[in-house]
């Protein structure tokens, strides 16, 4: 049985795609969701003192990243008319699909939706995509949703 679904999004539009799959499964099962926006840029305190940036600095900006995503997320949710399921919004920092992975074990989720639109460039064709990542680590089922075109 599905009771908490984890939505991560880099806040594109595509992202929004599985978003409504979310909320569509979200209502069959009467599920929660979590909207989950990483941010790699985001540093911790040692790359801080190794590139010597200030901290004041960087939490006021990390304060209007987190603001803004936040903002975005739940503008999404608006336009989806999803007032009747529970959301949660979450910003993390680090790398996307180790975090992903991370935030689905550490929140008991059951399925993690998120959209794919395949291979953007040579570094996927490598180490993979965000997706594949996820796929390949994750404590839970996946759906995959394909960006539709």
């Amino acid at each position: 049985m599905i009771k908490h679904i984890l939505c991560p999004t880099d806040l594109k539009e595509r992202a929004y795609i599985a978003l409504k799959e979310a909320l569509q499964i979200a209502h069959q099962f009467n599920a929660g969701i979590t909207i989950l926006n990483v941010h790699n840029e985001f540093l911790d305190k040692d790359e801080r003192k190794m590139l010597r940036v200030s901290v004041d600095k960087q939490k006021e900006k990390y304060r209007q990243i987190a603001f803004e995503s936040k903002a975005e997320m739940k503008a999404a949710i608006d336009r989806l008319h999803a007032d009747d399921i529970e959301i949660n919004y979450l910003l993390r920092g680090g790398k996307p699909a180790e975090t992903i992975v991370a935030v689905a074990a550490a929140e008991g989720v059951d399925l993690i939706a998120m959209c794919t639109d395949g291979r953007d460039n040579i570094k996927d064709f490598v180490t993979g995509t965000i997706t594949e990542q996820v796929i390949n680590n994750a404590p839970c089922s996946v759906l995959v949703v394909p960006q539709k075109s």
